[in-house]
């Protein structure tokens, strides 16, 4: 009979021991489970853009802006843009990006053009993970200078390297989409000559669509 009282006063007990009652509230100091963030970059990007610049070439002791290349006409000035490339880290993006300025001028039976197209290895690095960005690169470039008379169609291309910098601000809109706001410098070398160019350099303003 003892034993038996025993046993029913000592279930009780445990039960209760094991019982670690109700849990306190969360509050902002204790440890909150971790999310993926609902904006983040995937492990590649590709991205184009559009806007206007303006440049020049030189060669022989001389320099001639886009604008005397066309025959002092004020010509129609693009700046296109495009991309391919690699997250590495959340800060850091390395990839190919083809890059041209081009200034085009038409008018009585006269159309020319000059354009400088890049084609270069670029690392872009964002300090705060989003937003203000810089990039720098190298690579190849191609002048080409058209002239069309209506009898006379003619174009030079010229060969080179360049390097490029610049800098702009990243927008997100959506989960993996970008709009930035872009500015971009490059300067061209062709090598020594008498009578070509010998470089040219341009700079671009323009918005950039981007997916990551």
């Amino acid at each position: 009979m003892r034993k038996l009282l025993a046993l029913l006063i000592a279930f009780p007990l445990a039960a209760a021991a094991q019982d670690p009652g109700p849990q306190p509230p969360y509050t902002p100091g204790s440890r909150a489970p971790r999310y993926a963030p609902a904006q983040q970059r995937d492990n590649w990007y590709i991205g184009f853009g559009v806007g206007m610049g303006d440049g020049s070439v030189s060669g022989q002791g001389d320099s001639l802006s886009f604008k005397e290349l066309n025959y002092d006409r004020d010509p129609t000035r693009l700046a296109l843009n495009f991309k391919v490339g690699w997250t590495v880290t959340p800060r850091l993006l390395l990839g190919l990006d083809i890059t041209a300025a081009r200034a085009q001028a038409s008018g009585s039976g006269l159309t020319t053009s000059a354009q400088i197209t890049n084609y270069d290895a670029v690392a872009t690095f964002f300090p705060m993970e989003r937003g203000f960005f810089v990039r720098g690169g190298l690579g190849l470039s191609a002048l080409s200078l058209a002239y069309d008379d209506g009898f006379d169609d003619v174009t030079d291309t010229y060969g080179g390297t360049n390097i490029l910098g610049g800098l702009g601000y990243a927008f997100w809109l959506g989960k993996q989409f970008n709009l930035t706001v872009n500015l971009d410098a490059s300067k061209q070398f062709y090598g020594s000559s008498d009578t070509a160019p010998e470089g040219s350099q341009f700079w671009m303003l323009y918005a950039g669509f981007d997916w990551y």
